[in-house]
């Protein structure tokens, strides 16, 4: 159950840290319903609520994870091939019943939630999570995951997109996207049909991209594990693939013509209309970009998606985090899935980069955890920072006693999980009576 505030409340703690302006000591959240009405310094309101030693923050976004993943954890090897990893996660897929798949959805949910999540971007085997997250207290977005190299697989992956799409409407605060999975495993024709048809509905579209130096020697020589990987699952076609990442990155260019794979110029049957018709701005959101230069042109609506532990966990070379942010190019966190991380935290993907990347402000790891993620699902005019108007989307979280000239600091310095949790103006997490929903 949710714990039902009164109309009109307001919050403090000893540090409100909106996003996006300077941190408010012992400021105010003055919220009416679902929605912030006002974020105030100290002594403008008399609160309802104080905190105490704690944080105000936003709730924090995953922009990247897949739920249905939730019952490998610890399960599988890391660090080794990545291709060998990629078959034991496909072995995982192929041997769970759908109600196991389901329940291991659930129980994702409810760890990305008690970890202060409160955006999600989940992406989605068959759009499997969608009934879990529609009727969850956190918003979300459900990516329809697109996997199709040969011919007949990709023309089978788009109808069956085009018919999800078509009975999965967006909600309040759950909308549909797709995930053309990666260049290694989507048909170049298949990236142009999920390109045209996320552009023309306005709805996010996201993909893997140079998770590994051998996705490269892939797509430039053919070339490299990857062949035979795909060869071994029988799906090895050549003259599918998509020419490199460049070509990827420009899915948002006017010279990638729709065409539906198989070379059909529409998609299968005609899609309902989603608000208005026409070219809306969508995102596209990078997944990992491990081994991307900075220095190429991305498109503006381009936001690098980074999973620090999964990118550490793999051994990767160092993340290009500095260079993309130096860039211009806005970045993300995400906490991919169990398969490869030990949780679904995105505060300790933000402490690990913290660590990790000492010289770049708290601020901007704070921002990459809340305002940039909700920035790349879409939805930043409903959450991701503390501002009035927005969802009442936040969590507290418990601060040593520890004193710094910047207070995002303390963020970093706390090894405390967040005590309470406030989705769309209700508790999900509540310190006073440990109600957890």
């Amino acid at each position: 159950m949710h714990t039902d505030p009164q109309s009109s409340w307001t919050l403090t703690s000893r540090w409100v840290f909106p996003v996006g302006q300077a941190p408010l000591e012992q400021g105010t959240v003055a919220i009416d319903g679902e929605r912030i009405v006002a974020v105030e310094p100290h002594g403008v309101r008399k609160p309802d609520r104080d905190f105490g030693n704690s944080a105000i923050l936003p709730g924090f976004v995953n922009t990247h994870t897949h739920l249905d993943l939730s019952g490998l954890r610890g399960k599988i090897h890391t660090p080794g091939e990545f291709t060998t990893w990629l078959k034991e996660v496909i072995h995982h897929r192929r041997v769970l019943t759908p109600d196991h798949v389901l329940r291991d959805i659930e129980n994702g949910l409810h760890e990305s939630t008690v970890h202060g999540t409160t955006l999600l971007g989940d992406i989605a085997s068959g759009g499997l999570s969608w009934q879990a997250l529609a009727h969850a207290p956190v918003r979300s977005v459900v990516f329809y995951e697109l996997l199709g190299l040969p011919k007949t697989r990709a023309q089978a992956a788009w109808a069956g997109a085009c018919d999800w799409l078509r009975s999965h409407p967006a909600t309040e605060a759950c909308r549909p996207g797709l995930s053309p999975h990666a260049p290694y495993s989507v048909r170049s024709s298949l990236y142009r049909a999920a390109a045209n048809l996320a552009r023309g509905r306005g709805i996010a579209l996201a993909t893997h991209l140079a998770e590994t130096r051998a996705e490269s020697e892939l797509l430039r020589d053919h070339r490299g594990p990857f062949v035979d990987f795909l060869k071994d699952v029988g799906v090895w076609d050549a003259e599918g693939l998509v020419s490199g990442y460049q070509k990827v990155l420009d899915l948002n260019a006017a010279s990638w013509v729709a065409l539906a794979p198989g070379g059909d110029p529409s998609p299968p049957s005609p899609l309902p209309a989603s608000g208005e018709r026409g070219e809306k701005s969508h995102p596209l959101l990078l997944a990992h970009g491990n081994y991307l230069d900075a220095s190429v042109p991305f498109p503006p609506n381009a936001i690098v998606v980074y999973c620090p532990r999964t990118h550490a966990a793999f051994g990767h070379e160092p993340y290009p985090l500095r260079q993309f942010l130096k860039a211009g190019v806005r970045v993300a966190l995400g906490t991919d899935s169990l398969a490869s991380n030990p949780d679904l935290s995105i505060l300790e993907e933000a402490r690990f980069v913290r660590d990790r990347f000492p010289d770049i402000g708290g601020d901007i790891v704070l921002a990459m955890a809340t305002l940039w993620g909700a920035e790349a699902l879409g939805c930043q005019t409903e959450t991701g920072s503390l501002t009035d108007g927005k969802s009442a989307d936040l969590v507290a979280l418990p601060l040593s006693n520890d004193d710094c000239a910047d207070p995002h600091e303390l963020i970093f310095r706390s090894t405390m999980p967040v005590s309470d949790i406030l989705c769309r103006g209700k508790w999900v997490l509540d310190s006073r009576n440990a109600v957890i929903s």
